[in-house]
């Protein structure tokens, strides 16, 4: 930076390092005032204090008998008297200095969940990208010397160019190839971020920091969070930027101080640690401003090369990256002073465009009642501003944004590692052998799911495939708690005691009270179900492919869970238990099945990709109760082996690296021996096929073996001299026992009524279709009509379907009745 003064204008510049300590001081003074951590002091120091408007830091303080405190009107306490109270201090920031946050809930879905595969994938992509950056600036060399040749140069001298610019091409092509390939493995996404509260000695702060990474992987990861962010703001119905150009900005934005710890790019040099304003609110604004400003959020972040904030009196120089905050915005307010204070400027240059939001208003996080739950108080900030925002949430988005609530409440309740162990484990550990706070960023995308391991049966291994399971198994009990058995003697009408499990739910869904059973409540929990799911997936299916995954029956009473793993599911359905490929399809394979690059189950559509579509039009519920019926009353050509190996290659394909002739997360399909079927690939066009259409009728029952043969019972009858035999009086079934038989049964009753009434709906669809385009077809032709005996014939065919249909509903209205008292 020049020694000479810099310009005046309406851009600030950092604020002074004596001024910065008083700030300080007075944020520490505050919060011991009233009971709060402060923000650590090298946040202040060097993340905050540069970004201060003018004089900002000397009209928030006011000097008192026991030091410097902030003005009560300089602050204000947010949720008072609750973990998540927060400490927001009234400042005006400079408008370029704030950073839209990767976190932020807007985008939630299209990050993946941060696994130990999905970041070396990441790294991977990061350095792919990186080749390829090079490998075209080898090229646009190559260019400029075959320019460069003069015309009397010798055809060796030629030749030598073009084979270079050649090789740099192909070299180019191959690195644009691998950054594609690394891409398709993280399914066009990346993994979401993990920052934790900075901790200072044993202290924790009101801050936070990301994980260490490279300059490079904290680029493009910032860089993809702007990309995501830009695409959701297309949806608002006005110009974002030219508004903040003509009218600046009014209202206060919530941010928060995160430290970042870099290294750079390939070199083993000392870690950069990088403190930046992120925006918890109003991350559109943040980054409409920075492209008024001209400036990049990875650069801001990472460092902003030397050649795109020169001085008038400085020389050039390519190679120098400036990376502290008060430097970038020192350099830019200067550029922009320089450019405002020309008489003749451009109207439409970047000072002029600039100047409504050369100071924003901010209302800054300095601390914090329990700066450990930071990130969730702020989570629950970004939620409010959004359900309230001009942008709707997507239907993802949302899911993600409610889950988030729920897991909450349950923290905040203290129920959450009590629920899991009680339900999933069925009392084997209890809950204080949990991390309450690990879980809880386990299930919400915060943190990895290796916390979640406790919860696995003792001797399974904590894989990924294992993992995942349990976080979907966790989902399902928390957002499908159970519900206590009604006591004996309570009162017809009095209300039910649902336990403070359902309670909790119902408080954060904001649901009608637990009499009321509708299937909108089963459609919002399973849509939240659904987008919870698809974040341990790469390829992410339709949220519509889960919509009758759950019944009103199991929100009203709980979807019980089964504490059997995978391995020992697996196991009970080669022994031929079909309760247990019940479970295993409906709560198991089911999330494989839809989120997939080739998913098996679709929303209804086909493969909904319009001329690639694959299979047949059929809904979800049908598709997953055809598969359910395969295992005891199998279509033509499907074993207990080909189902088996199915459900194995459902479970590890997320987990598969590609090979030739398959992407990754893709399997050939299984023949009837189990065994893969090369070139023939498991997409929807083949499960259709294998596992067709069911209608509503019950299934015949009948056993079969692994390989699909009749079970000779012969050859186990009299094997040890004991023999089968008949009394002369009949042993009825004891009540209690029938009871749970029938009432096991009676999900799976209620799927295949709603299924057949499905096909109802589509044949007597399908019948219109094909009588309206018959008569088209003849008035095209200019044929006679039909004879009115042939007439009368299709009138009376229809009419007796027509009163079968309207017998369906009183028998429906009897059900409803019948069932109130089950």
């Amino acid at each position: 930076m020049s020694p000479s003064k810099p310009p005046s204008g309406p851009f600030p510049y950092p604020t002074h390092a004596s001024w910065a300590e008083h700030l300080y001081d007075a944020i520490v003074n505050t919060c011991d005032e009233h009971g709060l951590v402060p923000v650590p002091r090298s946040a202040v120091l060097e993340g905050l204090a540069p970004a201060l408007g003018h004089g900002e830091a000397k009209r928030v303080i006011e000097a008192r008998r026991g030091g410097r405190f902030l003005k009560p009107t300089a602050f204000h306490i947010e949720k008072r008297g609750t973990d998540h109270a927060l400490m927001l201090l009234n400042v005006a920031l400079h408008g370029a200095a704030t950073m839209p946050w990767a976190l932020n809930d807007r985008i939630r879905s299209d990050w993946l969940h941060p696994t130990a595969t999905t970041v070396t994938a990441m790294h991977e992509l990061v350095d792919a990208q990186f080749h390829c950056d090079r490998a075209k600036a080898a090229v646009d060399r190559a260019k400029g010397a075959q320019r460069a040749l003069a015309a009397s140069a010798t055809a060796a001298e030629k030749d030598a160019a073009v084979e270079a610019l050649k090789a740099a091409e192909d070299e180019h092509a191959r690195a644009e190839r691998t950054a594609e390939q690394r891409r398709q493995a993280l399914g066009g996404r990346m993994p979401l971020p993990t920052v934790r509260t900075v901790k200072e000695g044993n202290s924790f702060c009101a801050a936070l920091s990301g994980a260490p990474v490279s300059s490079g992987v904290a680029a493009a990861t910032q860089k993809y969070a702007v990309e995501r962010l830009r695409y959701r703001g297309r949806q608002r119905n006005y110009d974002l930027k030219e508004s903040l150009v003509l009218e600046g900005q009014r209202e206060a934005t919530v941010v928060v101080l995160q430290l970042t710890p870099m290294a750079d790019y390939e070199r083993d040099e000392k870690p950069v640690e990088a403190w930046r304003l992120y925006h918890v609110t109003g991350n559109n604004r943040a980054d409409c401003r920075q492209q008024i400003f001209g400036v990049a959020a990875d650069q801001l972040l990472t460092g902003v090369p030397h050649v795109l904030l020169k001085l008038d009196d400085e020389v050039e120089n390519k190679r120098l990256i400036l990376r502290g905050l008060a430097e970038i915005l020192r350099r830019l307010s200067s550029l922009l002073n320089t450019e405002y204070a020309d008489p003749d400027r451009d109207m439409e240059g970047r000072a002029e465009r600039a100047k409504r939001i050369a100071e924003v208003p901010t209302r800054v996080v300095v601390g914090a009642i329990q700066p450990e739950r930071l990130e969730t108080a702020l989570r629950d900030l970004n939620v409010h501003d959004h359900l309230r925002g001009q942008l709707v949430y997507d239907d993802e988005d949302r899911g993600l944004g409610i889950w988030s609530t729920i897991v909450n409440a349950y923290q905040a309740k203290g129920l959450l590692t009590e629920l899991l162990a009680k339900e999933i484990t069925k009392g084997r550990i209890v809950a204080s052998d949990l991390d309450h706070a690990a879980v809880a960023d386990a299930l919400v995308g915060a943190g990895p799911l290796e916390p979640l391991g406790k919860l696995l049966v003792p001797g399974e291994e904590a894989s990924p495939r294992a993992l995942r399971d349990m976080a979907i198994r966790c989902a399902t009990v928390l957002l499908f708690p159970p519900v206590p058995p009604r006591p004996a003697g309570l009162s017809p009408r009095s209300p039910m005691p649902t336990g403070s499990y359902w309670t909790t739910v119902r408080q954060a869904l904001q649901e009608a009270p637990w009499s009321q059973q509708n299937g909108a409540k089963a459609r919002r929990r399973s849509e939240v179900w659904a987008a919870v799911v698809a974040q341990h997936f790469v390829h992410r299916g339709n949220l519509l492919a889960m919509d009758s995954a759950f019944t009103a029956l199991e929100v009203q009473f709980g979807a019980r869970s089964d504490k059997r793993s995978l391995s020992a599911l697996t196991e009970a359905c080669r022994k031929g238990d079909a309760e247990a490929w019940e479970t295993l399809v409906r709560r198991h394979l089911l999330p494989g099945l839809v989120n997939a690059p080739e998913p098996l189950i679709t929303s209804g559509q086909g493969s909904e990709k319009g001329e690639d579509r694959k299979g047949v039009r059929r809904t979800p519920a049908n598709a997953t109760l055809a598969l359910i019926d395969a295992f005891t009353n199998p279509p033509d050509g499907v074993t207990r082996d080909l189902l088996l190996a199915l459900a194995e290659n459902v479970l590890g394909a997320p987990d598969t690296s590609p090979t030739d002739g398959l992407a990754q997360g893709t399997f050939w399909a299984p023949d009837e021996n189990g065994s893969p079927r090369i070139d023939v690939l498991a997409d929807k066009a083949w499960f259709d096929t294998t596992f067709p259409k069911v209608s509503g009728s019950g299934p015949k029952r009948k056993t079969k073996s692994s390989g699909g043969d009749d079970v000779d019972t012969e050859d186990f009858e009299g094997r040890h001299g004991e023999t089968s035999t008949e009394i002369d009086e009949e042993i009825d079934e004891p009540p209690a026992i029938r009871m749970t038989r029938l009432r096991g049964e009676l999900p799976n009753q209620v799927a295949r009524a709603q299924v057949a009434l499905q096909n109802a709906q589509h044949e007597a669809t399908a019948l219109l279709e094909a009588i309206k385009a018959a008569v088209a077809a003849r008035k095209d032709a200019g044929l006679p009509e039909e004879p009115a005996e042939v007439q009368k014939g299709y009138v009376a065919d229809c009419k007796e379907a027509q009163q079968q249909a309207g017998s369906l509903g009183p028998a429906l209205s009897e059900a409803i009745i019948a069932v109130m008292e089950l």
